[in-house]
């Protein structure tokens, strides 16, 4: 095999591989490589195969272990490499991308070396971050839209809100100075609930566009789940009992976030729940379960209602799109933010013994030590 290495045949045929080709001997020291893997590493064949620059040449890879590992793989272990990616500081300044890739070399079936074949890569990984840095600014311009929007929302709400109260409140004085059988009664009453609703309007959208960075923080998941229960209770006057499955010892989440979203989740289960026929005898009318799952939380929250209908389960999430007869259509929408904000997820389907189920999926915070740190509830977490 020597005779051959040193034969121009073989270095006629190293020098035909557009990629750069460097053979090493079992000791890791180069022995042969063409003229592609000199013009990528800015060494020449005799510096190559110099072992007093062997050391130095890999280490102007930015990862030289992931280098050094890559060699012993075949050289140590007897196994072709994996392909691996590295950083080059070229000796002309410049820095490139090269991709490794290797072959064993046997002889009577023992490995005498290793052919590596150096692809530069430097394009693809520049074209790579250029389509980052270009996803980057089309987020940032959307970041800036949607904050944009927000702040003009609340400019509009700010500035509805103030006649409204003007209206309602002098609608109200009205009504009150007027007793029960007077013909304008009826027409007070139809402006002061229309005011309360036009309120309500005004308050969601303030609500939705008013955005808040999380600050998580470690938290009970069964005294969420009670909180959002009884604020979905009194808002809706049902009272339907939670079933709350939330055995899975502290999470590290925005309580006020996650409550938020828990109490419209809650509150549209109750209504749902109450418009069923009949509750089956085996099944819990509502719920609320906690679970961990492959490095994510995994919030249910269930009810034995209708059911979500096709046609409109496309449309839920939409602000102001509800189905009932008084209602804003600005819970849900309200609670998906809530999700995203928190780097999780939000979604309806059919639950599997009827009814609808919201799954909210939130990443797992990394594990710490809770031992030495007081669990913050909603109420504490706001002060």
């Amino acid at each position: 095999m020597l005779t051959f290495a040193h034969s121009s045949y073989f270095h006629d045929l190293l020098d035909s591989f557009t990629a750069g080709v460097v053979i090493v001997n079992i000791r890791g020291l180069a022995y042969a490589s063409n003229a592609a893997a000199s013009s990528l590493l800015g060494y020449g064949p005799e510096e190559l195969a110099d072992p007093a620059l062997s050391a130095a040449i890999v280490a102007r890879a930015d990862t030289p272990r992931i280098v050094a590992r890559f060699l012993a793989a075949p050289l140590k272990h007897a196994r072709k490499p994996e392909p691996v990616t590295i950083r080059y500081r070229h000796p002309d300044g410049g820095v490139r991308h090269f991709r490794l890739s290797g072959s064993l070399l046997l002889e009577n079936d023992k490995i005498f070396g290793i052919l590596l074949e150096i692809n530069d890569v430097t394009e693809i990984v520049a074209l790579h971050q250029r389509e980052r840095a270009m996803l980057l600014g089309i987020q940032a311009a959307q970041r800036e839209r949607i904050e944009s929007l927000g702040r003009f929302s609340l400019a509009v709400a700010h500035q509805i809100r103030n006649p409204l109260m003007v209206i309602g409140g002098f609608a109200g004085r009205l009504s009150r100075a007027r007793p029960t059988d007077d013909p304008e009664a009826g027409a007070l009453g139809m402006i002061l609930d229309g005011a309360r609703r036009l309120e309500a309007v005004v308050r969601a959208v303030s609500d939705y566009a008013r955005r808040r960075d999380p600050a998580p923080a470690p938290a009970d998941p069964a005294e969420l789940a009670a909180l959002a229960a009884a604020a979905a209770q009194a808002r809706t006057g049902l009272s339907t009992e939670f079933v709350v499955e939330a055995a899975i010892g502290p999470i590290r989440v925005d309580a006020l976030l996650l409550t938020e979203c828990l109490t419209e989740l809650a509150a549209n289960a109750l209504e749902a729940t109450a418009r069923a026929k009949t509750p089956g005898a085996d099944r819990e009318p509502a719920a609320i379960r906690f679970r961990r799952e492959g490095g994510h939380i995994r919030i249910t929250v269930e009810d034995c209602g209708p059911g979500l209908p096709d046609d409109i389960r496309p449309f839920v999430f939409d602000p102001f799109f509800t189905t009932k007869a008084v209602g804003v259509g600005m819970g849900l929408p309200i609670a998906k933010r809530n999700a995203e904000e928190m780097g999780g997820t939000l979604a309806l389907g059919p639950d599997d013994a009827g009814g609808c189920r919201a799954v909210l999926c939130l990443p797992e915070a990394p594990s710490r030590d809770y031992s030495s740190k007081k669990m913050l509830s909603p109420r504490e977490a706001a002060m």
